[in-house]
């Protein structure tokens, strides 16, 4: 179970970081003249409607796996890694055409909206884009069980969500602790080459 909490742990990691999942926050907070506190507090509704819909998505996709428990090794031996490699092959093919694959908000959209109504489409749009890549972890965490799952999503929530909130954080006080700019131009880069070293991490090393 080590190797499946361990990916969940670098894939929520990495969500947190892609710019798709806080720099909108950013611009929009700036556009409208939210304080610190306002724009901090519609990045963490927002971000939990998305951590919240790609919950329960694997946690479908996760009783899946427990129906399938008594194939676990085969499926996390062959089955996950070769999602894994699969979804990583199709975020460098987007980096290759120049796709935005990550992309859950277009801030251009929000202009004429009152604060309740740009909320409340900041929050559906995250809710009808969940992640898929963590969900190769639900389907094989299911396969060992409901605390699996449980582990892998509150993993996912808190680390997610946390990262989140502490990025749109960082940028809205001017620190400039990654290159934004350089980090959105290659975000299908790093999520596919993360995915394929996941890949192989867990069909080669067992924990």
């Amino acid at each position: 179970m080590n190797e499946i909490l361990f990916g969940a742990l670098i894939l929520s990691i990495l969500h947190a970081l892609i710019p798709s999942h806080w720099l909108p926050f950013v611009t929009i907070g700036k556009t409208e003249h939210w304080s610190e506190g306002r724009t901090l507090t519609v990045t963490a509704l927002a971000g939990l409607a998305h951590t919240v819909s790609t919950s329960i998505l694997g946690l479908i996709i996760g009783y899946a796996g427990y129906e399938l428990s008594e194939s676990y090794h085969e499926l996390a031996e062959s089955v996950i890694p070769a999602v894994l490699l699969m979804l990583g092959l199709w975020y460098l093919m987007q980096h290759i055409r120049h796709s935005h694959a990550h992309e859950h908000i277009d801030p251009s959209t929000i202009n004429g909206k009152s604060f309740k109504a740009l909320l409340l489409s900041l929050c559906l749009g995250m809710f009808l884009s969940p992640c898929m890549e963590i969900n190769a972890y639900f389907l094989s965490a299911g396969a060992l069980g409901w605390q699996a799952l449980g582990f892998v999503a509150l993993i996912y929530n808190v680390v997610t969500l946390a990262g989140m909130i502490l990025m749109v954080w960082v940028a809205s006080r001017g620190l400039r602790l990654v290159n934004a700019h350089w980090f959105e131009h290659n975000e299908n880069l790093i999520t596919g080459l993360t995915l394929i070293g996941l890949a192989i991490l867990n069909f080669f090393i067992e924990f």
